[in-house]
């Protein structure tokens, strides 16, 4: 606690206690000087008559003795009157500790939130409390959650440059209203040219009718921080109220550190699941290319010898065998695609063909786009540069991506358009739907982990698309409208000639051959 705000605290709460002192002091003392008078007036005739020769030293002893005694009976009052004045206070400290020491156990952040801004509220009985959180993603501190305080609105944010948020670096201490509202004066009687941000923070405390920012800090990051409103009794914050704060900022700072850390770890746990779940699907589907492919090879080598042997006899008969044979080398072609799909991407990138990768992904995707009556659109040019990335990885996002605008068309259908341009050191991929778009409210919640606004969505398709984008240099962006479409921007870097490439598998190691030998 800073130097100044301790002195300003101490005249706040002795300011208030001065006529209770003064009170009791004047009525000891009265008593002090009123019994020995009483004696020497009243009395002086029955003392003469009993003591003649000490009788004024009677009255002296008196005041004396109550002299002595009347200090020890002005503290001991003291005290318990200080006592009675702040029991409640006292009560709410001990509550304080109690729920700073419960924190920890709690895992989830939204809930935790909510806790510590309830009790604290409820505790101390302040007229509102808001509590604000880091957000890494956004860059700024996002309210996350409130009590009685209805004028704040659920996105209100404080940004990472913002006067506010530096201050508390700087001071590494909680701000108090009238400690800000001095400092601000004074900035303002210094004239212009000086750093005013004493009066934008006391201004934007001043509109959340906040009396006193609590931060939270862990290795010198400012974690986020409470703003708390004045209490309900019109008591001011005492130094025994800040030296209470202070400890349960350092318990939440703490707590949030452990639930962030658990949230973390639940969603690797997911996605680790979920890796081990693609690879069992990699190696099913491997399987399923392979024995699909067996008789695929039988029913075109049939077709083949069919139509050797009875090429010319009938038009109708010949064009249906090269129709099977067509078709058997059709889905032979999908089943090597899906065997490159599944296999495991290697580590590093490559040069990796964007429009090729492109026609691959709408081909894996043909069913859905057909299923959902969707017009398919590529704008590519032919000469278009190699992006550093890898295949696999860049064919996973692709189809997330198509197959997230086809069901967001739905069964009316609509537009797909995919289009690539280069752009410097990068080339730009676009993938635009005319379906109904996304609501603002849950723009910046799309590339979140488990956020869906499927009923049989995971929610990790997005999120797991933006990780691999940002793995390869890159970069994705989302833009939408309800009612009017979505567009996606992914940048990709150029490859560069003379790059490091990673050794591939052999072609043939993992993909079925094509079935028969084409026709004769």
């Amino acid at each position: 606690m800073s130097a100044m705000s301790a002195t300003l605290l101490e005249r706040i709460v002795f300011k208030r206690l001065d006529p209770a002192k003064v009170a009791l002091f004047v009525a000891l003392y009265g008593v002090v000087l009123a019994v020995p008078t009483l004696l020497f007036t009243l009395g002086s005739a029955w003392l003469r008559g009993h003591f003649p020769s000490v009788w004024w030293m009677i009255p002296l002893a008196f005041f004396g003795l109550l002299a002595l005694l009347a200090p020890l009976a002005y503290f001991a009052l003291l005290r318990r009157m200080e006592w009675a004045l702040i029991r409640d206070q006292r009560r709410y400290h001990h509550t304080l500790i109690g729920a700073s020491s419960g924190m920890i156990r709690i895992k989830e952040i939204q809930r935790l939130c909510r806790l510590i801004t309830h009790t604290v509220n409820r505790t101390v009985g302040l007229t509102n409390t808001a509590l604000f959180l880091y957000e890494p993603k956004e860059q700024r501190y996002v309210l996350q959650a409130v009590r009685y305080q209805s004028h704040l609105p659920p996105e209100l944010s404080v940004d990472q440059a913002d006067p506010l948020v530096r201050r508390l670096e700087a001071k590494k201490d909680l701000l108090v209203v009238d400690e800000l509202r001095e400092a601000s004066e004074a900035e303002l009687r210094r004239g212009e040219g000086r750093d005013r941000t004493a009066e934008q923070v006391y201004g934007w405390m001043r509109r959340v009718e906040a009396r006193l920012i609590v931060p939270s800090f862990s290795n010198e990051r400012l974690l986020g921080f409470l703003a708390l409103g004045e209490k309900r009794s019109r008591e001011p914050f005492t130094t025994d109220d800040l030296a209470i704060f202070s400890g349960l900022a350092n318990q939440a700072a703490l707590a949030l550190e452990n639930a962030m850390f658990f949230e973390e770890l639940r969603a690797n746990e997911v996605l680790i699941i979920q890796s081990e779940k693609l690879a069992s699907l990699g190696q099913l589907a491997s399987g399923m290319a392979h024995e699909i492919h067996n008789p695929l090879t039988i029913i075109s080598g049939e077709s083949q010898l069919y139509l050797e042997r009875f090429r010319g006899q009938d038009a109708q008969v010949d064009k249906l065998l090269l129709s099977i044979i067509e078709e058997c080398k059709r889905a032979a072609d999908i089943t090597r695609r899906i065997l490159r799909f599944a296999k495991p991407a290697p580590p590093d990138v490559n040069a990796v063909d964007l429009k090729a990768t492109v026609e691959e992904s709408l081909t894996l995707a043909g069913y859905q786009v057909r299923l959902e009556r969707v017009q398919c659109v590529v704008n590519m040019p032919d000469q278009l540069p190699k992006v550093r990335s890898n295949q696999n990885q860049l064919q996973e996002v692709l189809l997330n991506l198509i197959l997230n605008a086809c069901q967001a068309m739905g069964e009316k259908g609509g537009r797909l358009a995919l289009s690539a341009h280069p752009n410097g050191s990068s080339v730009v991929l676009k993938v635009e739907d005319n379906g109904p778009g996304i609501p603002a409210t849950a723009l910046r919640k799309v590339f979140d982990p488990f956020y869906t606004t499927k009923e049989t969505g995971t929610g990790l398709g997005l999120f797991v698309t933006q990780r691999i984008i940002q793995s390869h240099g890159g970069t994705i962006e989302l833009e939408s409208v309800e009612g009017k479409g979505t567009c996606f921007t992914v940048r990709l870097p150029v490859w560069e000639e003379g790059a490091a490439t990673v050794a591939q598998p052999a072609a043939g190691s993992a993909e079925a051959p094509e079935p028969g030998g084409g026709p004769g």
